[in-house]
C-alpha cells in the first residue's frame, strides 16, 4: 500500500513503513521471569491491535480522497491516521510496562468511494459500541495498578468520540470539501485529539502548542 501524500512533519519514516508492514503476531516477554497475562494486558492488546488496523485504513482512504480529488477529507484521513498512532504508542507503552512486547495482525482494508469511506469512518470505526466498554477496561486496568493502561484507555475513549465529530461534520460538507487542496490539522501528541488550530491546550490531556504535530 502506497503511503502517498502523507505528511507528517518529525514522524521517522521507520514509523510508517512499520505500521503498513505485514506483521505475524508475537507475544515477547521483556523480564527474566515470566509475567502474568493479566485482563488489562489483553484488553492492551486487542486495543492496540484494532489501533493498528484502523491506522492502516485511514491511510488507505486518505490515498483514495487524494486520488478522487477530495484533498481536505485526504488530510483528515492522514490526520486522524498520525492520532491512531499516537495512541498505538500510549498502548504499547503502557503494555511493555507490564512486560510484555505488543504484537500485530493486519488485515487488508477495504476501500470504497470517499463518501463511502467517510461514511463508514464516522458511523462504524469511531462511533462503535466498544466506546460502552472503555470505563470498564479503565476500571480494570486501575484495580491491577497500572495507571498507564487506565490513561491510554481513556485517552482512546474521549479523542474517538472527537474523531466521530470531525467525521460527521465532514459528511455533513462533502460537497464543499471536492477539491485537491490539503487542510491543515493539528494532532496531539499525547493523547490524539485533532484540532484545527493549536491555540489552546488540548481538551483531553491539556496539552500545549508544542504538543501538537502538523498533518496535512
Amino acid at each position: 500500500m502506497s503511503t502517498r501524500g502523507l505528511k507528517f512533519k518529525s514522524l521517522p519514516k521507520w514509523v510508517v513503513l512499520a505500521s503498513v508492514a505485514v506483521v505475524a503476531f508475537a507475544s515477547l516477554a521483556w523480564v527474566s521471569e515470566t509475567p502474568v497475562r493479566t485482563k488489562t494486558v489483553r484488553n492492551l492488546q486487542a486495543t492496540y491491535n484494532g489501533k493498528v488496523n484502523t491506522y492502516v485504513r485511514y491511510l488507505a482512504y486518505a490515498e483514495r480522497a487524494q486520488d478522487e480529488e477530495y484533498g481536505e477529507v485526504a488530510s483528515l484521513f492522514r490526520a486522524a491516521a498520525y492520532a491512531e498512532h499516537v495512541q498505538q504508542r500510549n498502548l504499547a507503552a503502557a503494555m511493555r510496562k507490564m512486560g510484555f512486547e505488543p504484537g500485530r495482525r493486519i488485515s487488508v482494508p477495504v476501500v470504497k468511494s470517499t463518501p463511502e469511506n467517510l461514511r463508514r469512518a464516522a458511523n462504524d470505526i469511531e462511533s462503535s459500541g466498544r466506546h460502552a466498554m472503555y470505563p470498564q477496561l479503565m476500571k480494570e486496568a486501575k484495580a491491577e495498578g497500572s495507571e498507564d493502561a487506565a490513561r491510554a484507555f481513556r485517552y482512546v475513549m474521549e479523542s474517538e468520540s472527537q474523531h466521530a465529530m470531525l467525521f460527521k461534520a465532514a459528511v455533513s460538507k462533502l460537497h464543499r470539501m471536492n477539491a485537491e487542496e490539503s487542510h491543515l490539522y493539528y494532532v496531539c501528541n499525547v493523547c490524539g485529539t485533532i484540532a484545527e488550530r493549536a491555540d489552546k491546550p488540548c481538551p483531553i490531556c491539556g496539552v500545549t502548542k508544542a504538543g501538537y504535530e502538523e498533518v496535512c
